[in-house]
């Protein structure tokens, strides 16, 4: 399991980190059962940023599946040991090797007394990786919503799998179900070698191809059916560590269809590796 630094997002540069340690999970179905029966709160920087402004245009579009309210983070840190509600809240995060936090996660945690400890202790439903630190590009801006949509997936996928509760985000990184007769855009930007169009072609029987930022996210806008758009996601701090993450989301539906990390540095390069180009195309060899 991921060991973690999970730092509050406050105005700008400051930070308030906390002490590193095993993060909390849900271990049963059963601890999500009162989900839609409780408030979540988002909890909002509050320093009227884009991120935060595009986050909660997001929440207000696309949350179906319980009450929420916004909150400050001085409101967050006044009531997080409350059981009644749960939290959707912006953390930096710092796996055990790293020198510093790198990353920026969406995370969906449950309030109670544990929060005292910290808020590596509470109990964590789903993180999913925002954005580097001090992101500047707002390349997530447009994922927003698909992010929203599959956090609330998530709630529903625990209360039926109990699997899925031990393993967090993980139980999609063997993903693909049903994506064979689905068209993919990958960026062009998006592969850690070499990959051509032919190629695509060829190992994606014709449903693969490369688009730009702009059809990327005239995709994810239009909702276009039967299509996934990737999206990989790097720190910007060149540190031992650090992780890339991979993902491969349906634009209609608003599912996570893949999710991969693997170890920065040497010759761990930024995007798909050949492992995850193989676990992508193997709906399509038959």
């Amino acid at each position: 399991m991921m060991k973690r630094l999970l730092a509050f997002v406050f105005a700008l540069v400051l930070v308030c980190s906390l002490s590193a340690q095993e993060k909390s999970i849900f271990s049963k179905k059963e601890d999500l059962k009162d989900f839609t029966g409780k408030t979540t709160k988002v909890v909002l920087a509050g320093n009227n940023s884009l991120l935060d402004l595009m986050l909660k245009d997001a929440i207000d579009k696309n949350w179906y599946l319980s009450p929420y309210e916004f909150c400050s983070m001085e409101d967050f840190q006044k009531i997080k040991t409350d059981t009644s509600y749960y939290f959707l809240i912006r953390v930096n995060g710092q796996f055990s090797k790293e020198s510093e936090p790198a990353m920026e996660f969406l995370s969906l945690l449950k309030g109670g007394p544990a929060a005292e400890k910290g808020l590596d202790a509470m109990p964590e439903i789903l993180s999913i990786p925002l954005q580097p630190i001090d992101d500047s590009q707002g390349r997530i801006f447009t994922f927003l919503p698909s992010f929203v949509k599959i956090i609330q997936g998530h709630v529903l996928k625990v209360t039926r799998n109990v699997i899925s509760a031990y393993i967090g985000i993980s139980s999609y990184s063997d993903g693909m179900d049903g994506a064979k007769d689905k068209n993919i855009l990958f960026g062009e930007k998006d592969f850690a070698f070499d990959v051509t169009q032919d190629r695509l072609d060829k190992d994606f029987k014709g449903k693969a191809r490369f688009a730009d930022e702009a059809g990327i996210d005239k995709a994810l806008a239009d909702k276009t059916p039967n299509t996934l758009v990737s999206i990989v996601i790097s720190p910007n701090i060149n540190q031992r560590g650090s992780f890339c993450y991979k993902m491969l989301i349906s634009t209609d539906t608003q599912e996570l269809f893949l999710y991969r990390k693997h170890k920065m540095g040497g010759k761990n390069k930024k995007g798909f590796n050949t492992e995850d180009y193989k676990r992508m195309a193997a709906p399509y060899a038959f």
